[in-house]
């Protein structure tokens, strides 16, 4: 197995004036397994880019230092080289899915370099072994949930053979039986087979009994570098970061502050009644028979395993997709007989991915582009900019290009976009993505002022327990497209069979 060396390395976009990484310089055993936190912007999935030679080769930029496989340069040699021993796994499995069917994804790499007929057969089985997905070679990738690509796009760099193995953000996206079976088989590959682990996160809870060393970064720096029986031993710097600590016990079970329902408008602002949708050239529906209401003030989390119709759910409720069957109703009007353009101001959403939202020049631009489209005056128009860049701590990257921010900062950037236009309805779906504590809490605490004071009301689709506990005043849980619950979180939670009916 190999060992890697970091020198003093730094790397400067193009489009930045300060670096992303500055003067890092560690060292990674063979068979180590590590976990690498810190808060979002701070450089984690940069760091991972220029172990694997995706910088230099792959991006622009100036790179200083240097990083060495078993004492071979990264940058120096061929990225072609480099990849038959270093693989990456990246947050969103659709970012490095490119074929059809299963199989072909698992023999792309393998026939790029050339590997013969019959031994790459024999990688494809037992890479889909080793992810728990033997029979699934045929399989439309088209077709699977979010944690089955996940393991699809871990079999491929599995089939490759590699001897370190990097993953950003690989459980950020799934349920938490998702979580754990991704997390259970990255921990037998690496004390299994030996290969080296460098897994970038901001879940540390789950990660942290896997790892043996813990690299803690800030600002493009590598501030804490020790052993995990040291690393947790003085939690100031983790709080100051606002980074999840691993030994914080269990949460307190308890719903937010209720609002006061005596007040509330006796008219909800959504009714969703007897709700189902099929996507085309499916036998199964999405999501079946739902009713609900949710008046205004309320806080509502939407929760279930991968596929369950979360997403679908709230793209029905957001006027995105069409019902098969039932009624969205929003401020007493059905929004089937409603343009989406007559719902921007009323409904607001924020993607899962929020590259599907960005598409202006500079984060600025962004925010202001929603309220601009409405007309606004220019004064009401640079108040309203100017406070969510501040709520959303984006006062910063006001200049910057918005891909050129990580993701947890992009995510940030759509959601001011969206909250700039101040909706009744707002939106959220899966809002940890890519978040450290501090500012996902912050962006929670921004969004639910703003539903208290203007009495709106904000329903976010999640995986977090947490954050449904500290914020939501109720929950819904999905199964099958199924609603099996509707009521108070602490009760929810309370009943184990419908947490593992939930897959919760």
């Amino acid at each position: 197995m190999v060992s890697i060396e970091i020198e003093n390395l730094g790397f400067t976009y193009p489009s930045r004036d300060t670096p992303t990484l500055q003067d890092i310089t560690t060292h990674v055993s063979s068979g180590a397994f590590v976990l690498l936190t810190g808060p979002t912007g701070c450089g984690k999935s940069t760091l991972l880019r220029t172990l694997n030679g995706l910088i230099p080769h792959a991006s622009a930029g100036v790179l200083t230092g240097s990083v060495r496989l078993d004492g071979k340069s990264i940058a120096a040699q061929p990225i072609a080289t480099t990849c038959q021993h270093v693989a990456l796994l990246f947050q969103n499995p659709d970012d490095q899915l490119f074929c059809t069917l299963v199989e072909d994804e698992i023999a792309f790499g393998l026939e790029n370099l050339g590997f013969p007929p019959k031994e790459i057969k024999r990688r494809i089985a037992v890479a889909l072994e080793q992810v728990g997905l033997p029979d699934f070679a045929s399989r439309e990738i088209a077709s699977l949930s979010g944690g089955q690509k996940q393991r699809v796009a871990l079999a491929a760099v599995c089939a490759m053979q590699p001897q370190v193995l990097l993953l950003d953000e690989p459980t950020s996206h799934l349920d938490p039986k998702g979580t754990r079976d991704i997390l259970d088989i990255v921990a037998r590959l690496n004390r299994e087979m030996g290969i080296t682990v460098i897994l970038a996160t901001h879940r540390t809870k789950e990660v942290a009994p896997l790892c043996d060393r813990v690299w803690l970064m800030d600002r493009g720096r590598l501030c804490l570098d020790l052993p995990k029986a040291e690393a947790f031993q003085n939690l100031t710097l983790y709080q100051r970061l606002g980074v999840q600590i691993p030994e914080t016990g269990k949460p307190v079970v308890e719903t937010p502050l209720a609002r006061d329902r005596e007040t509330a408008s006796q008219v909800p602002l959504l009714s969703i009644h007897e709700l189902q949708f099929r996507y085309p050239n499916t036998v199964q529906n999405a999501v079946r028979s739902i009713s609900c209401e949710v008046p205004r003030g309320e806080v509502v989390a939407i929760m279930g395993a991968n596929g369950s119709g979360k997403t679908t759910l709230i793209h029905l409720i957001a006027g995105l997709l069409r019902p098969s069957v039932g009624e969205v109703i929003i401020d007493g009007k059905s929004s089937s007989r409603l343009k989406l353009h007559q719902l921007a101001g009323k409904v607001g959403i924020v993607f899962q991915n929020p590259d599907l939202l960005l598409q202006a020049e500079t984060v600025r631009d962004e925010v202001a582009f929603g309220p601009k489209n409405l007309k606004f005056s220019t004064q009401i128009l640079e108040e309203r900019v100017n406070r969510t860049l501040t709520q959303f701590d984006l006062n910063n990257f006001a200049s910057e290009a918005p891909y050129s921010l990580s993701r947890g900062q992009r995510q940030r950037v759509a959601v001011a976009a969206t909250f700039s236009l101040h909706p009744d309805l707002f939106l959220l779906d899966e809002p940890t993505t890519g978040q450290d504590a501090q500012h996902l809490h912050q962006l929670m605490d921004e969004l639910c002022d703003e539903i208290q004071q203007g009495d709106k009301t904000l329903i976010f689709a999640t995986h977090d327990t947490e954050l449904t506990l500290k914020y939501a005043h109720r929950v819904l849980l999905l199964q099958g497209g199924e609603l099996i619950f509707d009521g108070a979180p602490y009760i929810a939670f309370a009943n184990p069979e419908l947490l593992q009916q939930a897959s919760l």
